[in-house]
């Protein structure tokens, strides 16, 4: 397996780093200090874990735009791998009521993702649309579990569909933006990480 890098406007300008990109990966610390406070009266290591490990996606993702390093890319790889993959469990948890059910889903979902992740389409994006539509169709059945979630849950979905157009389009309009729009992903995917953890930590 092999991984397709992203480009990045940015990355094009030659600098040596890229500064939005970096510094707009506050929003996902800013948005696991929320998730905390929001947590805080919750039982369990959980309030403690998610907001941490939306933290450190954040961390990964600086460390990449950062230095473009080897170490860089593995940081930023690993903690999404390692968010996504914890809030999926929760979130299936939710849904069904065998381990047998949730570890069969999520290891299905895992291997498209990690399938979509060797296709050269939308700049890297694909991975990410295979988890979009994976949170619409179990989004459909947690509404029905939850009823007072529906409005969460569609600024949810619409909140990453737009951050994938943002993340897909960068490398697209680097002639009129120099700059881009991936930091747009950033600050979007951070919202939509506080919205996960909200998701999969309700009782």
């Amino acid at each position: 397996m092999f991984d397709i890098p992203t480009e990045y406007c940015e990355q094009l300008l030659q600098i040596g780093w890229e500064p939005i990109n970096t510094i707009s990966n506050l929003a996902f610390v800013i948005a696991g200090i929320f998730a905390f406070y929001k947590l805080k009266n919750e039982k369990g290591v959980l309030k403690f874990v998610l907001p941490t490990l939306l933290i450190l996606v954040g961390v990964g993702s600086s460390l990449w735009h950062f230095s473009h390093t080897h170490l860089g890319d593995i940081a930023d790889t690993f903690f999404i791998l390692i968010f996504a993959s914890v809030v999926s469990l929760l979130f299936f948890r939710k849904l069904l009521h065998s381990w047998t059910a949730i570890l069969l889903s999520f290891f299905a979902l895992l291997g498209i993702t990690l399938f979509a992740e060797q296709l050269d389409y939308l700049n890297g994006s694909l991975p990410y649309v295979v988890l979009l539509i994976a949170l619409i169709v179990g989004g459909i059945f947690y509404g029905k579990k939850f009823g007072d979630s529906k409005t969460l849950l569609l600024t949810t979905v619409a909140i990453f569909g737009l951050a994938i157009i943002f993340r897909s389009i960068d490398i697209l309009i680097c002639p009129s933006i120099s700059f881009g729009t991936h930091f747009l992903w950033h600050i979007l995917v951070a919202v939509l990480g506080y919205q996960l953890i909200l998701l999969v930590a309700r009782k």
